[in-house]
């Protein structure tokens, strides 16, 4: 066996590598890690590093280009869904500055040179990573290994909860959540029947059925980027970098590509909050909280929606006169992909409020017929306080009762009815439901948040993850 590690450099993930492949032969692994000193002690005859920053930078170390194995038109043409997403996905690395089309293009290419040549060389035959494929270079490493239909999994894990699952299609994502819930609610058909949850997912339940407390996942924006004067906003920064980095700082102030990319971006979140307003909570409408980007949660998991004005304008489409769209600000949102274009879009649709930034979400989430994201924590949330979601994109509560996964006009439209017309909504009978499923087909996750009712140590639960990856890729072993 011949096999590629991604990412497992976290917090015990030596151990829950070993616990996954201790004792099992390979000729090849290639761990791509940025700490080499959490390389797991493996049964391999070649065990080779590749440092991930290098990777993030496009850097591939000791590559002869003139040796690498050209691509050819017909593997071009099926990693043109790979091309487009991996296009946008490069924004991630725009903290600092602009990165053109034609620059973006070339990475591609260089990644894709790259990894078919390293898969068809080594001829790999499975790829583990610790995180969904969401930079860049592991996307195209995860297309590629779709289009080959070389065995590639990734650890999805549950935010909210304590659970994971391994997957192998981010699309696809909850396949055996949604599998085990059919056989629970089975089980359970009989609505006066109590649904029973060990005190560790009863824990959840109440947490968040009756709870609005801020999650320990909620992240908010950095102070200074609240104040609108642009010099009071980045004279603490620039202060910072002249004994840090001066280089850097010096080159920036003498750069007009920076200050008109700066000033910009200063203008377009000062856009955002002239044009938020106060919401009318009696009002009927859909509540639709912006994304955090540049995140895995929109691309690539939101798929077409990584761009999202594209949910508010096909749920516009579709919603009768009187329900209105009410669209606010992720809390920890920065000055990087947004623009005033996307604001001006938003903004222009005459379904359309924008809420201004600190208003309580779960004030909003409360008063609203629905909650619309892509891939949201928000949207599992609103299950919970019995609100029905329109989800654009994919993440393991997309099978769950209460969510309308939507990627047609006619998904849209049926949601729609549904939920505005007919009135349907999740029953926390359903949510319970939801956690037996849970409960029933996940592990415990290194990391997750801690409760009460915690059954395992951090050690213990390395141990269960990595037994647990063993189970799904012994049969793929050879």
């Amino acid at each position: 066996m011949n096999i590629i590690l991604k990412a497992f450099d976290g917090v015990l993930c030596k151990e829950i590598v070993e616990a996954a492949l201790k004792g099992l032969k390979m000729d090849t692994c290639i761990s791509i890690l940025n700490d080499k000193q959490q390389w797991p002690t493996l049964d391999a005859k070649e065990h080779i590093w590749l440092p991930a920053k290098e990777l993030m930078r496009e850097e591939h170390s000791n590559v002869d280009w003139n040796a690498v194995t050209p691509l050819d038109e017909d593997l071009m043409e099926k990693m043109r869904g790979c091309e487009a997403t991996f296009i946008a996905m490069v924004d991630r690395y725009t903290k600092y500055r602009d990165i053109s089309y034609h620059e973006r293009k070339r990475q591609y290419l260089r990644h894709f040179l790259y990894f078919n040549h390293l898969l068809e060389t080594k001829k790999i035959d499975l790829v583990l990573s610790y995180t969904v494929p969401h930079q860049c270079y592991d996307y195209v490493l995860y297309s590629l290994c779709k289009i080959k239909q070389i065995p590639f999994f990734y650890i999805e894990r549950f935010v909210i909860m304590d659970a994971f699952l391994l997957e192998s299609d981010y699309r696809e994502a909850g396949e055996a959540l949604r599998r085990e819930l059919a056989v629970v609610q089975a089980e359970n058909n009989d609505p006066k029947q109590e649904v029973k949850l060990s005190d560790k997912f009863e824990e959840i339940f109440r947490k968040y059925t009756t709870k609005n407390e801020d999650p320990w996942y909620m992240f908010r924006r950095e102070k200074h980027l609240a104040r609108r004067s642009f010099f009071l906003k980045w004279g603490k920064t620039a202060l910072e970098l002249l004994f840090k980095k001066p280089k850097y700082l010096l080159s920036s102030l003498l750069s007009l590509e920076f200050w008109t990319r700066k000033v910009s971006q200063h203008n377009t979140s000062k856009l955002y909050d002239q044009m938020a307003e106060e919401p009318d909570l009696k009002e009927r409408y859909i509540y639709l909280p912006l994304h955090l980007q540049p995140e895995a949660t929109t691309c690539p998991m939101a798929g077409v929606f990584n761009n999202q004005e594209l949910m508010a304008q096909m749920l516009a489409a579709h919603l009768p006169p009187d329900v209105k769209i009410y669209i606010k600000e992720h809390p920890a949102q920065g000055e990087i992909c947004r623009s005033k274009a996307f604001y001006e879009t938003l903004a222009n649709i005459p379904s359309v409020k924008l809420i201004r930034r600190d208003f309580s979400t779960f004030v909003l989430t409360a008063h609203a017929v629905a909650v619309a994201t892509a891939t949201g924590t928000a949207g599992l949330e609103a299950l919970f306080k019995g609100k029905p979601v329109i989800m654009f994109g994919h993440r393991f509560f997309q099978y769950a009762p209460g969510v309308h996964r939507v990627s047609t006009n006619e998904d849209c439209k049926k949601a729609v009815q549904s939920i505005v017309e007919n009135g349907e909504t999740p029953t926390l009978r359903d949510m319970r439901l939801f956690l037996r499923a849970i409960e029933n087909c996940t592990q415990p996750y290194v990391g997750g948040p801690t409760g009460s009712h915690e059954e395992h140590t951090q050690e213990e639960k390395a141990v269960i993850m990595g037994k647990t990856m063993r189970e799904k890729i012994q049969p793929y072993w050879r």
